[in-house]
């Protein structure tokens, strides 16, 4: 590996783990949504190994997100998030298999509705109103993802906790 590539995984590595939590999970989404797009692109092209490629790294996503769930604090929230991630790893499978991009595209557009609510958890987080546009979600959560951090070439760093939300009713979904 070049010097110049050294140098950019030790800045990627450095990002992420002093990155807040939140943005981890949006670039997790992210990624899993491009890998989806491109996995459908080269499907509908007939590139059967490009498809696969992407919509592995899709499912590998997936999965890193289920992961780095807390089933003990997360109640609720984390409950219904495990079952979404499980059906969209299965989706994402049958696409893979049958060569159909339905399934993958339905998975792109719940990821793309999960992502919206974590942006706007991150900006309510910040003291930012988001856009009237924009759905409030209703679940009051703090991200947790210790291992999707390992994944993307690092390792989580706790968040400190905001006093201004002390108040707020909140489920922890950390370690």
């Amino acid at each position: 590996m070049s010097a110049y590539g050294k140098y950019q995984n030790a800045y990627k590595r450095a990002s992420v783990n002093t990155m807040d939590q939140n943005k981890l999970i949006v670039m997790l989404y992210d990624g899993a949504i491009k890998n989806i797009t491109f996995g459908v692109e080269q499907m509908r092209l007939g590139n059967v190994e490009k498809t696969h490629t992407h919509l592995v790294k899709s499912k590998n996503i997936v999965a890193e997100l289920m992961a780095s769930l807390n089933m003990d604090k997360g109640g609720e929230v984390a409950k219904n998030l495990r079952s979404l991630y499980s059906y969209m790893f299965g989706q994402l499978i049958e696409s893979n298999m049958s060569k159909n991009p339905e399934p993958a595209l339905l998975v792109r557009k719940l990821l793309m509705e999960l992502r919206e609510a974590w942006v706007a958890i991150g900006k309510k987080s910040a003291g930012v109103q988001p856009a009237a546009a924009t759905p409030q979600p209703s679940m009051g959560t703090q991200p947790r993802a210790p291992r999707a951090a390992a994944a993307l070439g690092g390792s989580p760093r706790p968040q400190p906790t905001n006093p201004a939300q002390a108040g707020e009713r909140r489920i922890n979904l950390r370690g």
